[in-house]
């Protein structure tokens, strides 16, 4: 009996949940559909929060269409920059009573963004930009996830539905990259060494990045100054914990990646993040790239 509540469990959270909040928000979600290959034919560049970024010359890529996510409007380039679209996915934005520091960054988005930016937010947060009239100048569009991506059943790739939670930033702006039609798409700043680091408190609390924030200069022995503004999640995690994390989220690479050169084989994925772990997709050296 113990056996079968769990595959029910496993199947209603992955494959029949996803299906019936995708029907719930469906009118929400519709407007996704304006977004479906507006870029067909052209390239973008996803750039993460890797500490390699650093070494790079954003401006370089004025003139493309450009991802970033986070916290990366703390990186120095961030303005100059000025990217095309900004993912804000993490539950811990705009979870309140939670962590009032992620709340606040949340909120801030707005103001350092450039109006030219267009927001994809995870839309649980609906409701709390609602409450707080968030981004009243700005273009978003809300993203569903529920679920994970498994070789057990088909999952969906479109913005229209629910997609399966993808576990990292990178990979769900990988998604909507792919949604909006781009067939170039390049990776920067995603070293994804996170098995380098030992996460949890009286730990590392956060990965290394290409930009200062709190998190990387707060004193990691003062635990009360930890909990003001790190991510709860992280203070209970262990090493296995993060091994499991990780196992999953090159999982979910491989079988996204997988499902796009099936559906779309014109489309190619490269990373050119130099001593990067992620292995999914072919390597290139960002010198390499013409513009």
């Amino acid at each position: 009996m113990r056996k079968f509540k769990k595959i029910f469990n496993y199947f209603y959270r992955n494959y029949f949940l996803p299906r019936y909040l995708s029907f719930k928000n469906s009118k929400i979600l519709a407007k996704n559909l304006e977004l479906k290959d507006k870029y067909n034919g052209k390239r973008c560049f996803i750039i993460g929060g890797g500490p390699s970024v650093k070494e790079i010359d954003l401006s370089k890529l004025n003139d493309e269409f450009t991802f970033v996510m986070a916290e990366f409007d703390k990186n120095p380039q961030y303005k100059a920059l000025n990217p095309k679209f900004h993912i804000l996915s993490d539950s811990t934005y705009f979870t309140e009573g939670e962590s009032e520091h992620w709340n606040e960054m949340f909120e801030n988005k707005g103001k350092t963004a450039g109006l030219d930016t267009t927001f994809f937010i995870n839309l649980g947060a609906r409701g709390y930009i609602n409450k707080k009239r968030l981004f009243p100048n700005h273009e978003y569009h809300y993203i569903g996830t529920q679920g994970i991506i498994s070789e057990y059943f088909d999952f969906n790739i479109g913005l229209d539905k629910y997609l399966p939670w993808p576990k990292n930033s990178v990979l769900l702006c990988i998604m909507i990259a792919v949604y909006l039609g781009f067939k170039e798409i390049y990776l920067l700043g995603c070293e994804h060494n996170f098995l380098c680091f030992n996460i949890g408190q009286g730990r590392a609390i956060s990965y290394s990045h290409s930009y200062d924030d709190k998190l990387s200069k707060i004193d990691i022995t003062d635990d009360e100054a930890v909990k003001k503004v790190a991510v709860p999640r992280d203070l209970t995690m262990n090493y296995e914990d993060n091994i499991a994390h990780v196992l999953q989220l090159f999982k979910n690479y491989r079988l996204f990646h997988k499902k796009v050169k099936k559906l779309y084989p014109e489309i190619k994925i490269y990373n050119a993040t130099p001593d990067s772990y992620l292995d999914v997709f072919p390597m290139i050296d960002f010198g390499e790239i013409k513009f």
